[in-house]
């Protein structure tokens, strides 16, 4: 009886192994902000930042984890007092994303709202237009404001799927601009491009009114200096790139699972569970 034992456990361990061993790597070459909010990488409000950029981030208000894509995940409460910040300002994020840029996550979204935001950096307030906004115009989105066109406040043009996923179920969003194009994916598809902007992406900046020199890094919620609407959902594997990511290393990321992001976490983590699952079947068994 203990041999049959044994060969379940080291069929286990088998399967399990080649789980690991068939997973993607997650993509880390431009990787400049990287938070997976599991239990393990939050400590009060502080929330580690897995690249080696170490942008860590920072629960404002009252946020909870609960299950998510992928070990834990963010549950906003559509309240625009919790909300989770990634730089107080541009002068706090420690890699400025200017020529390109990609960003990701995985998300539930229970509204798909106007003016929705997943992970936002902007300014938008009537005619004046700068940063990012990745999240929803109604339907997903990505914008861009760039170089040109520039009317003088900067041009938000919000590149948005024809279509949007379920409510209250995971997909996969991604953002890119290379420069010269927008490009928007779900669940790994190309679903909308634009070519109309180009060059430098157009940030706030000194020369702009005072209060609206500046923009914070925001996880879920689209927030400006008078504008505030918190995301409804789930929110999980926040990713940013300082370069536009290929269609085929978004499905990468998508696919990765989160395993061999660094030795010193999800890996670990992911053997340790195993491990523990064996060790709990030979106690039981081992008479």
């Amino acid at each position: 009886m203990k041999e049959f034992y044994v060969w379940v456990l080291l069929f286990i361990f088998t399967i399990s192994s080649l789980s690991v061993v068939g997973a993607q790597k997650v993509v880390e070459e431009g990787l400049v902000a990287y938070w997976s909010f599991d239990k393990g990488t939050i400590k009060g409000a502080a929330i580690e930042d897995l690249s080696k950029n170490k942008q860590n981030a920072k629960i404002i208000g009252n946020l909870k984890t609960v299950k998510g894509k992928f070990g834990d995940a963010i549950k906003f409460d559509n309240n625009q007092d919790n909300y989770i910040q990634g730089a107080k300002s541009l002068k706090n994020f420690k890699n400025k994303l200017t020529q390109a840029i990609s960003v990701e996550a995985w998300v539930v979204d229970e509204g798909f709202i106007e003016w929705g935001g997943y992970v936002v950096c902007a300014q938008d307030n009537g005619s004046f237009e700068k940063g990012w906004v990745f999240g929803t115009n109604n339907n997903v989105s990505f914008a861009v404001s760039t170089k040109e066109p520039d009317d003088g406040n900067g041009v938000l043009t919000y590149v948005k799927a024809a279509k949007n996923p379920n409510r209250g179920e995971w997909f996969h969003i991604a953002g890119t601009y290379d420069g010269k194009e927008i490009k928007v994916y779900i669940n790994g598809e190309l679903v909308a491009k634009n070519k109309n902007h180009k060059g430098d992406i157009n940030y706030p900046n000194a020369k702009d009114p005072k209060d609206e020199s500046d923009a914070e890094l925001v996880v879920g919620q689209y927030r400006d200096k008078n504008e505030f609407f918190p995301h409804h959902g789930l929110i999980d594997e926040v990713k940013i790139y300082d370069r536009s990511l290929s269609g085929k290393e978004i499905k990468q990321n998508m696919e990765s699972f989160r395993l061999f992001v660094d030795d010193g976490h999800k890996l670990a983590t992911r053997w340790v569970d195993i491990k523990k699952n064996k060790n709990n079947r030979l106690s039981l068994f081992g008479d």
